[in-house]
């Protein structure tokens, strides 16, 4: 009987939240999926809401959470009825190589989470491990000074978090996740049509007067309008959503490790990645500018994100389309279908 196991961990794709951590953190056995995220995700997506009242522009990766991985093996688990049976449920699928996600269980009672006696949250993370010699979880999640990192936990606080979910919210679940076995392949084709659908997208497509979800490049031009209402107040200061521009740098910062992975497979050099590379560190200066504001309130820096996140997409704009018109002109890559 174990008492012991801790399933191997790596460096997140996208992490801003942890939807999507927990979907790439656990590609140890099959570091192949990798290619998944850089053929197929990119396209940023965002809400209205926030012009209408909401505080977040809800900004993320669409489709980068770990449900739409399809080379992840997936069990659901609800906790409404676990009960006393949850912590050999966790270990069971632990000791068979699954690690852990777990939904809607509440900070408040888990010591190190990210708002634990602070207020009472129904927050998620993933399980990677257990120790039963002194009855810890070890888990990875944001922690109380928000840096996303691995740390163990009492079982007993886990149990604790998760009665007071299903209590008071009657929703929390655990999911059983392992990366399947197949050979993902990166492909040049399907990246660059990824990109024309990505670039495929305006404020007259998406108009600021309409509703529902945004998808695209014009994203940015909606985050330039949520930092103006910070600007002007319309979003209080107390309320702003801090992860924003962690989701546009990381969005970039894939984007380059994307246009590298074409070039290579191409051999088109590496003229569009050296440029876009300028791109991602304006990017992680906007980030930076944003957290100090959030650490230290400094209305006076939001023109200048505001104006910095403008510039950047148009050169962004101007390099992606170069990229897609090379690989278009390039007679080597004539077959490739990207439109």
């Amino acid at each position: 009987m174990n008492k012991f196991v801790e399933l191997p961990l790596i460096e997140p794709v996208y992490q801003t939240y942890h939807y999507q951590g927990t979907g790439s953190a656990i590609l140890k056995s099959n570091p192949t999926i990798r290619n998944w995220f850089l053929n197929e995700i990119m396209n940023l997506r965002c809400s209205r809401k926030f012009l209408s009242g909401y505080t977040t522009p809800e900004i993320t990766i669409d489709q980068s959470g770990f449900a739409a991985n399809p080379y992840l093996e997936r069990y659901w688990m609800s906790l409404h009825f676990a009960k006393g049976y949850i912590n050999p449920i966790i270990r069971e699928m632990l000791n068979n190589g699954y690690y852990v996600t777990f939904g809607g269980v509440d900070d408040f009672y888990i010591p190190g989470k990210s708002w634990y006696k602070k207020r009472h949250f129904a927050h998620d993370g993933l399980i990677c491990g257990y120790n039963q010699n002194d009855k810890t979880f070890c888990i990875y999640a944001y922690n109380s000074n928000w840096t996303y990192q691995k740390f163990w936990i009492p079982q007993k606080s886990f149990n604790m978090g998760c009665a007071s979910t299903v209590k008071h919210y009657k929703s929390s679940g655990i999911n059983a996740l392992k990366p399947t076995s197949e050979i993902v392949a990166f492909s040049p084709e399907i990246a660059c049509k990824k990109i024309v659908e990505y670039l495929d997208s305006s404020l007259e497509k998406y108009p600021m007067d309409g509703d529902g979800t945004v998808l695209g490049v014009v994203v940015h031009a909606y985050i330039a309008e949520y930092v103006a209402k910070l600007y002007d107040g319309s979003i209080p200061y107390e309320r702003m959503d801090w992860r924003v521009f962690r989701v546009i740098w990381e969005h970039k910062k894939v984007m380059l490790e994307r246009i590298q992975a074409i070039e290579h497979a191409l051999n088109m050099g590496n003229a569009f990645s050296n440029t876009y590379q300028m791109v991602v560190a304006e990017a992680n200066t906007m980030r930076m500018l944003y957290a100090s504001h959030h650490m230290k309130r400094r209305d006076s820096i939001l023109p200048t994100i505001y104006k910095q996140l403008l510039a950047l997409v148009e050169t962004e704009k101007e390099i992606l389309s170069d990229l897609i018109n090379a690989v278009r002109k390039d007679l080597k890559n004539a077959t490739l279908e990207i439109y």
